[in-house]
């Protein structure tokens, strides 16, 4: 009897211990339960729909707001939305350890991908020499205006920045100049673009004819105007056939002078 009332008492003294630590279990699970922290992230960025991802997690895209994470250390991803889909070279990779409410500004570079068809030409903006195609480009702010593309023996090319797709690049065609290329060639013999020579001998001719000429009208006129003012003075009819006869010579000096004159044109200026 005795040995049953000592068993029946261990056995209250274990269930009581038993009862015990399994309290003491529940409230240190309840204590690190409240231990863990959760704060709010959120993330802008220039480009909206950029993916972001907290380590291999997919948390959304931009702008993302109050994004609950608990508190700890992450690998912060944001994918550039406008880069060529084999082109990923301007993504953003933050390390972070979150203990607060934290806001992040990604500010991405714009990526214009220009090539062309025969490669290798020049591509300018404005008075700047961009680079070659292909031609990679990161630029702080969009693009404006038009773009000259130039190669040797191939018609220069004006892209406007407006028909630009982020998604696909630009893929230009130049056209080739064909014959035209022959004009590109400078002959250093000879001092004009013309495609006959010019006569010298009949351009001095001419030159010549023209300042001769030039100086009978006027010697004619003033001889007519003296003659004419001898008329008005002595009324002597000699005087006023001289003065018209000086005239008459005065407008044949004036034809022969502008004859000269528009044959020297034609020689100095026109092709035959």
């Amino acid at each position: 009897m005795f040995r049953i009332l000592i068993i029946i008492l261990f056995l209250q003294i274990h269930n009581v211990v038993i009862a015990g630590v399994k309290q003491s279990n529940a409230s240190d699970s309840l204590s690190a339960a409240d231990s863990v922290k959760i704060y709010r992230l959120s993330i802008e960025s220039n480009l909206e729909n950029a993916r972001v991802y907290f380590d291999t997690t997919f948390a959304g895209f931009t702008p993302l707001e109050n994004y609950e994470v608990k508190e700890g250390q992450y690998e912060i991803k944001i994918f550039n939305p406008k880069s060529l889909k084999d082109w990923e070279g301007e993504n953003e990779i933050i390390d972070i350890y979150v203990d607060r409410d934290t806001t992040l500004d990604v500010s991405f570079r714009y990526f214009y991908y220009f090539n062309t068809t025969p490669f290798d030409a020049e591509v300018f903006g404005g008075d700047s020499l961009l680079g070659s195609t292909p031609l990679r480009l990161f630029r702080e702010n969009t693009l404006t205006g038009t773009l000259l593309f130039k190669k040797k023996n191939y018609k220069d090319y004006l892209y406007d920045i407006k028909d630009y797709d982020f998604e696909t690049g630009a893929n230009i065609v130049l056209q080739s100049k064909g014959k035209e290329s022959i004009n590109d060639v400078v002959y250093k013999d000879r001092i004009t673009q013309f495609k006959t020579k010019r006569s010298l001998v009949t351009i001095g001719a001419l030159l010549a004819a023209s300042i001769t000429t030039g100086y009978f009208a006027i010697n004619y006129k003033s001889k007519a105007n003296e003659e004419y003012a001898k008329y008005l003075i002595t009324g002597n009819q000699a005087t006023l056939d001289n003065s018209k006869n000086n005239d008459t010579y005065f407008v044949i000096s004036l034809v022969l002078m502008q004859a000269a004159i528009g044959g020297l044109i034609y020689f100095l200026f026109f092709d035959k």
